[in-house]
């Protein structure tokens, strides 16, 4: 943004603004994001939360992961089906799965038995 100043004149800095209701929705799931630390088996698969379930919240209408590694992941529910497997490059939030009910049991499955970190959104 360019400020053009005349004499006297002073500059304000304006601090950017979501321009969308999606804009302000995704900054309201981001910031409710927490840390995630995957247990891996040693084998093929990793979990977390390694034991029981996390629930689904009014904060997010999906399941949102950034991974400090890429990795391939997909949730898994309580009482369905797991969903599909979806790649998370690193550093990047990708949706793991959409139009979550609030109060819903679920756990993320990671391909490969190492441990992995990152934040999670829900």
């Amino acid at each position: 943004m360019s400020v053009a100043l005349t004499a006297g004149a002073t500059a304000t800095s304006v601090a950017a603004s979501p321009s969308t209701a999606s804009d302000v929705g995704a900054q309201s799931c981001y910031g409710s994001a927490k840390n995630y630390t995957a247990i891996g088996n040693g084998a093929d698969r990793a979990y977390w939360p390694n034991t029981g379930f996390k629930y689904t919240t009014g904060n997010c209408a999906d399941i949102n992961i950034k991974t400090n590694h890429k990795r391939v992941v997909r949730a898994c529910w309580k009482t369905i089906p797991c969903s599909g497997w979806v790649t998370a490059p690193k550093g990047q939030w990708v949706e793991v799965k959409s139009n979550v009910p609030d109060g819903w049991g679920f756990y993320l499955e990671f391909k490969g038995g190492n441990n992995g970190t990152g934040k999670v959104a829900y």
